[in-house]
């Protein structure tokens, strides 16, 4: 498998779902705070738009908190 990494300015979730489209990926992998409410409404959730807004499946994963 190869791993590309690639520094891009702009919207994080516009620049993602670019990237996917141009490139032709077949899955886009995402980690989320998890938030909701007043603070995902304040500070946004990247994770959601690239979800909502591109054609590509998406796995999202949400890390486990320490014990």
């Amino acid at each position: 498998m190869d791993v590309e990494t690639r520094v891009v300015r702009g919207r994080a979730a516009v620049q993602i779902a670019e990237h996917a489209e141009q490139e032709n990926v077949g899955l886009i992998a995402m980690t989320t705070h998890g938030r909701s409410g007043f603070r995902r409404w304040v500070m946004g959730s990247v994770t959601d738009k690239v979800v909502r807004h591109t054609g590509e499946p998406v796995l999202v994963i949400r890390p486990r908190r320490p014990r």
